[in-house]
């Protein structure tokens, strides 16, 4: 029986239902709270410090925290892999995640179809970059890479008027595409999609009413590739029109399983199991 340890944060109904299905497919789970292990760094990297985990006969972790705790999750990683252990997620995805405007450049440079998208230095900096814009556009002010303030602007006059005032470090401002967006829902190769539709006073309707939607082949290859270039092989990756809006290292398998009607849980624990067989 292959050892595998969830590596999570909080109690949430999801991975109870994920330990499970895990178990299912013959895993020896060990479920642990990420804040609960200590890293030890010097010259040669960073290691687990948690003799009970017994990480020399493991063979795969599953982690699942919040974005906040990038910082810690990232040697994290680097020691699992250093280890030779699978793990969904790579070096490098959590910082990925938690910085969009890094996400922006990471997705650029494997020319995946962005919305176009202006990065300026300082608030300051939008005056001369307005006239450059179709409108509408999405902006996003940002201290020591934090989103503090977001809005959408119709028009030339709007954006500067909403700007004027705000203390950020920097900012993005973007072409914002309106229209149903799709939540594709990537495990491996394998892509679940829930399109969230627009309601009459142009908002979107709620991931928990969204409904269940076929992709292209094209849009599918897309997501699994934006997912795979930001370091995940479990990923959520949001689409609307064919370009890719954002990704997060993290799926919400217990709301694509009520919605689809398909197990994600199940599909999840394959992914390990056939990931673990062809190591």
């Amino acid at each position: 029986m292959e050892k595998l340890i969830m590596a999570v944060e909080g109690e949430k109904k999801r991975f109870g239902l994920l330990k499970d299905a895990f178990k299912e497919r013959g895993f020896d789970v060990k479920t642990i709270h990420v804040r609960e292990l200590t890293l030890f760094s010097d010259m040669s990297g960073s290691r687990i410090k948690n003799s009970g985990l017994a990480l020399t006969k493991t063979k795969a972790v599953y982690l699942e925290t919040p974005l906040e705790l990038t910082q810690f999750v990232e040697p994290l990683l680097d020691e699992i892999e250093r280890r030779g252990i699978y793990c969904q997620l790579k070096k490098g995805s959590f910082y990925i995640g938690s910085n969009e405007l890094l996400q922006i450049s990471v997705l650029n440079e494997y020319n995946i179809k962005v919305p176009r998208t202006m990065i300026v230095g300082s608030p300051e900096q939008i005056k001369a970059a307005a006239e450059k814009f179709s409108y509408p556009v999405l902006v996003k002010f940002y201290v020591k890479g934090k989103k503090i303030h977001s809005f959408i602007a119709k028009d030339e006059k709007t954006l500067l008027s909403l700007s004027e005032g705000i203390q950020a470090d920097n900012a993005l401002i973007r072409d914002y595409i309106v229209g149903e967006v799709d939540h594709c829902a990537v495990i491996g190769e394998k892509v679940y999609n829930l399109r969230r539709l627009v309601k009459e006073d142009g908002s979107l309707q709620p991931l928990k009413k969204a409904l269940p939607a076929k992709l292209s082949k094209a849009e599918e290859e897309l997501a699994i590739q934006a997912a795979s270039v930001c370091g995940c092989d479990i990923a959520m990756v949001k689409m609307c029109k064919g370009f890719v809006l954002k990704v997060k290292p993290y799926v919400n398998m217990l709301t694509f399983t009520k919605r689809t009607g398909q197990n994600l849980f199940e599909e999840v624990a394959e992914l390990f199991k056939e990931k673990i067989s062809g190591a």
